[in-house]
């Protein structure tokens, strides 16, 4: 009797969808090209590509930039304050904050 209940229970947990994730992923394994994919035509995705290499490529340059701008602050406040420079390996919890 309880491995009949067992199973009726387990039949419809995997019903619900919990289970039965391969009969989704039979479905949607259609386009292989990213470009039908994302609902664009291929001049459109290429397009698409291009300017998201060139965003990430400014991001980058921004970014580069600030860090430099930060180092240079950084050794000029030590020069200033006659501030040793840390290496990260000290035992002090104020130095390498």
């Amino acid at each position: 009797m309880a491995f009949l209940m067992k199973s009726m229970i387990s039949n419809q947990v995997k019903n619900l969808g919990f289970g039965g994730g391969s009969e989704e992923n039979k479905e949607e394994g259609g386009a292989s090209d990213p470009a039908a994919a994302q609902g664009m035509t291929r001049e459109e995705y290429e397009e698409y590509q291009k300017q998201m290499i060139e965003e990430k490529m400014e991001r980058d340059a921004a970014f580069t930039q600030k860090k430099a701008e930060r180092a240079c602050l950084r050794v000029h406040l030590r020069e200033k304050y006659r501030l040793p420079k840390c290496t990260g390996i000290c035992m002090s919890p104020l130095c390498c904050r």
